[in-house]
């Protein structure tokens, strides 16, 4: 039996074996050329950038044409490889860097289509951080919105030049935003939390400062998205504090929704506090400086013409206490719409309202910081040309500066002297129209105590609607009295619709 089994073995083999020494050479062999790559070992570049590569490739007189060139990338850390990416296709490489600052592997592979031999070069490739701090401009151009960031000596002493970094997010995230853009604003607590926040009319995102990775859809940090309709971001910066309070809030459909970036957070999620009794709508425009001790978060009540507070232990909202001594006015019944509240100088918070029956405005100033009796001042803004049709403000924090614009003039208002508004700006160009302006007001408290323009730049955003184009224009501005230096011009251009503006902060300890 086993001398059977043996044969069954050995029959085969012979086969073959014959089969073997009876081939002729019936195959055609190809020389295989000797391919050369040369090309730098290491290359450094900019995020947001271009990077340019180009790849001497010697193919020993063989036609370009039987080649096919593929650039591949994929970062050092761990796990990067298996998130590598194709990034060009052609012998010299062009590429806008989109990629987070790090450590890279670029490899070019050239693969012969013929006989499928392939020849590797593989580069070091060190991207650097672009990100610093800036002016954020979020613009709807060609039906999508995103955000443009502005780097200028103005902002940073990191930069010697301007700058502008398109469409960050898409650029950055490789998606686009969802929806009409509608706020953008940024978090600062001791570098701990530095995040840019954008809100569209659809959603929203939070993003890392530093990197402008998103870290968070806004849907996915809300119990229910069903009444969403977002007036305002709002982030409280204590300076003396950060690392214990850091907080941020959203105004949506006339609803607070407050969220804690602390990992011991009891609402890790931005939650809205509970009214026992009666209903509220809560006005875009918050009061930001009050003591935290006491209070959680400061509201005006539209609907009943009040402000409510409520504190973490809580987290129920009820009226303010009562005052103990004569107040300039009742902040438990105002009887009027809050058109705009900003905190300025003294850090007080300066609010203009609209009476409910007779529309005659007044500028109300609060010190939340000496509960119970909060009122400061009050000024009938009888006698301020326009400001029934302004619709944006502006307010120092290093001087009396109060600001009000219509579509087209800027408007000094000196509540403090003559109680009169004078006109101190109008637009050059008769097809723009304001869509914005702020006051540049840097600083942080203790944490960034001060900033070579802080309070003396004035931004205003227009937009050409024929021409579809939006403009930025900086101005110099006395930080005492807020007058203008018209000759100090400066233009930023290539905008479109501009939505809204916000200052994106310098890294904490650079």
């Amino acid at each position: 039996m086993k001398k059977i089994i043996n044969l069954l073995f050995i029959i085969p083999l012979l086969v073959t074996l014959a089969s073997c020494y009876e081939d002729k050479g019936n195959y055609d062999y190809i020389n295989l050329p000797d391919i050369a790559i040369k090309a730098k070992d290491t290359v450094n570049v900019t995020q947001l950038h271009t990077l340019e590569i180009p790849a001497d490739v010697n193919l020993n007189g063989e036609a370009e044409t039987d080649y096919e060139f593929s650039w591949r990338i994929w970062s050092n850390n761990i796990g990067g490889i298996d998130q590598q990416k194709i990034i060009g296709n052609t012998r010299n490489l062009t590429y806008k860097v989109t990629e987070v600052p790090g450590t890279y592997t670029l490899v070019l592979t050239v693969r012969n289509k013929i006989t499928d031999v392939k020849s590797y070069k593989q580069i070091h490739l060190v991207i650097s951080g672009s990100i610093t701090e800036g002016w954020m401009v979020l613009q709807e151009k060609d039906g999508k919105s995103d955000f443009d960031l502005i780097m200028s000596p103005y902002f940073s002493n990191r930069v010697s030049t301007d700058e502008i970094l398109h469409n960050c997010y898409e650029a950055i995230n490789g998606e686009p935003l969802v929806g009409r853009g509608v706020k953008i604003g940024s978090f600062f607590a001791l570098g701990r939390y530095q995040e840019v926040i954008v809100l569209t009319d659809k959603d929203g995102v939070r993003l890392s400062a530093v990197t402008m990775q998103k870290t968070y859809d806004i849907s996915t940090l809300m119990y229910d998205m069903s009444s969403w309709k977002p007036e305002n971001y709002i982030a409280w910066k204590y300076g003396s504090s950060p690392c214990t309070y850091a907080f941020d809030g959203i105004i949506s459909n006339g609803r607070i929704y407050e969220y804690q970036s602390m990992p011991s957070s009891d609402f890790p999620i931005y939650t809205e506090p509970i009214l026992k009794d009666g209903t509220y709508k809560a006005s875009p425009y918050v009061p930001k400086h009050y003591p935290i001790w006491r209070y959680q978060g400061v509201i005006y009540d539209e609907e009943n013409g009040r402000f409510l507070s409520f504190n973490g232990n809580t987290w129920v909202l009820q009226e303010l206490p009562v005052a103990t001594e004569i107040q300039p006015f009742d902040w438990g019944n105002m009887h009027a719409t809050l058109r705009y509240m900003e905190t300025g100088y003294n850090y007080h918070e300066y609010g203009l309202f609209e009476d409910w029956t007779t529309h005659k405005l007044t500028l109300c100033v609060f010190n939340f910081m000496t509960t119970p009796n909060i009122g400061v001042g009050k000024y009938t803004a009888d006698n301020c040309p326009e400001l029934q049709d302004a619709r944006y403000y502006a307010v120092g924090s290093l001087g009396p500066v109060f600001l009000y614009a219509t579509d087209r003039n800027i408007y000094r208002y000196d509540y403090n002297g003559t109680n009169t508004g004078e006109k101190i700006y109008t637009l050059a160009n008769p097809d723009e129209k304001i869509t914005g302006m702020k006051i540049f007001k840097p600083c942080i408290d203790l944490y960034i105590p001060s900033h070579p323009y802080n309070n003396k730049i004035l931004i205003i955003s227009t937009y050409n609607t024929s021409k579809k184009e939006g403009k930025i224009y900086m101005y110099h501005i006395n930080e005492t009295n807020g007058t203008i230096d018209i000759s100090s011009e400066k233009t930023f251009e290539g905008f479109g619709e501009i939505l809204d503006m916000e200052y994106n902060y310098p890294k904490y300890g650079i």
